[in-house]
């Protein structure tokens, strides 16, 4: 479907879905279906997520844990893992701006993200942009959310806590009272729990109610300064920017969890080889850049090993991303089963800011400097490690007996 172009500008607001228990799940597929609460094993311990499952019984965010169990005896217990919350986070993020770099950390687990350029260049519905963006994070990340698609951010995120699980909800400059309006004053965003038996006290039961001119001098008493921007988006009118600047990342990473755990070299290296070129693709994709390279390696949920690495030149290329991932690979295994790997360029800079040639993103001029850096970092390289051969995977297609094998096998 081709779609007009437009001057309103289009808002997703992108929610992870239960995050920290879908973290879980993803790591372990087990545990999908089942009631399941993230919290420490305490009998005062507080719940700090909950899954849909768990839900069904009652079970909330901040709820003591011996209260959720009575609800739910077969209510499943899983300490909290921070550090794979943030990995997720970053990479979701990242997911996301490969389809607009305009995109707004709201929180660990939701973005605001202007899709108007995107959605115009694509010549797509916005709701078809929504889905694919939902798909690509459930296969990628094996992480649910759930979108809203609006003119504005405060509608955004009103359509994103419409439909959850997985839900797609969109709220335009005609529907906005018929799915705002009648809804309780309470679940509009920004009203807090303390605010909402003041704003019934004065007759104000709905946002509709709250959008009504006559009632503006008696809210007033209430948000004072903020009356204005509070009446506004009752009546679907919101006038804040998207703030993508802030954003600027820190690392760009990925990483992979086993099927089965394994001490399969070769099968290890290949993974290195598809999370290096991942890592490359998603720094050029933003124009970044970095010196320095890290791997990690998990054997189980308590133990793991990460190892990093400054070279002596910013890049986002592939072969020198997995030559690196390589050596520190070589440098830490222990030769014992393996659950998770992972690759990062940390540290990461624009490239404008570097001040460097843009050859390095493939201009014609200096294609021959780009390769001959390269080539001497693989050069260097394995006369360090006489034991591993490394080559650039575009000498592959060069080499024409190793192209016709290809070929052969993949007839």
């Amino acid at each position: 479907m081709k779609v007009e172009v437009i001057s309103l500008q289009i808002i997703f607001h992108i929610d992870l879905n239960a995050f920290f228990a879908s973290a879980e799940i993803s790591q372990n597929p087990d545990l999908e279906g089942k009631p399941i609460v993230v919290c420490r094993e305490s009998r005062r311990s507080i719940i700090t997520t909950a899954s849909y499952e768990a839900r069904k019984y009652g079970i909330h965010s901040a709820m003591p844990l011996f209260q959720a169990k009575e609800l739910c005896p077969q209510l499943i217990t899983v300490p909290p893992h921070f550090q794979l919350y943030k990995t997720l986070s970053q990479q979701f993020f990242e997911l996301i701006s490969s389809f607009s770099k305009k995109l707004e950390v709201a929180s660990i687990d939701e973005c605001y993200v202007d899709m108007t350029e995107y959605i115009q260049h694509q010549h797509i519905h916005p709701y078809q942009a929504a889905k694919d963006i939902q798909n690509h994070v459930f296969k990628t990340l094996k992480l649910q959310c759930s979108i809203g698609v609006a003119p504005n951010k405060f509608l955004a995120k009103m359509a994103s806590d419409m439909k959850k699980p997985m839900g797609i909800t969109m709220i335009t400059n005609r529907n906005f009272k018929e799915k705002l309006w009648h809804l309780p004053v309470g679940d509009m965003h920004g009203i807090g729990k303390k605010t909402v038996p003041k704003l019934q006290q004065m007759g104000i039961y709905t946002i509709g109610d709250l959008a009504k001119y006559e009632n503006y001098e008696k809210i007033r008493t209430i948000f004072q300064k903020n009356t204005f921007i509070v009446y506004q988006r009752a009546n679907g009118k919101d006038f804040s920017k998207i703030n993508y600047k802030k954003n600027e990342l820190k690392s760009v990473g990925n990483s992979t969890t086993f099927e089965n755990d394994s001490h399969d070299e070769e099968f290890i290296k290949s993974v290195f080889h598809s999370l290096s070129q991942e890592v490359s693709n998603r720094a050029k994709k933003r124009d970044l850049v970095s010196n320095s390279i890290s791997i990690t390696l998990k054997y189980t949920r308590e133990k793991s090993k990460t190892k990093q690495t400054i070279i002596d030149q910013y890049t986002n290329d592939f072969d020198i991303i997995y030559a690196t991932a390589l050596l520190l690979f070589e440098s830490i295994y222990n030769g014992e089963n393996l659950r998770l790997v992972g690759v990062s360029l940390n540290n990461v800079v624009h490239v404008q800011d570097l001040n460097i040639q843009l050859s390095l993103f493939g201009k014609q001029g200096n294609h021959l400097s780009h390769h001959s850096q390269t080539d001497q970092f693989i050069h260097q390289f394995n006369e360090h490690f006489p034991d591993m051969k490394v080559m650039k995977a575009s000498s592959l297609i060069e080499d024409d007996e190793i192209q016709k094998k290809y070929l052969k096998n993949n007839e």
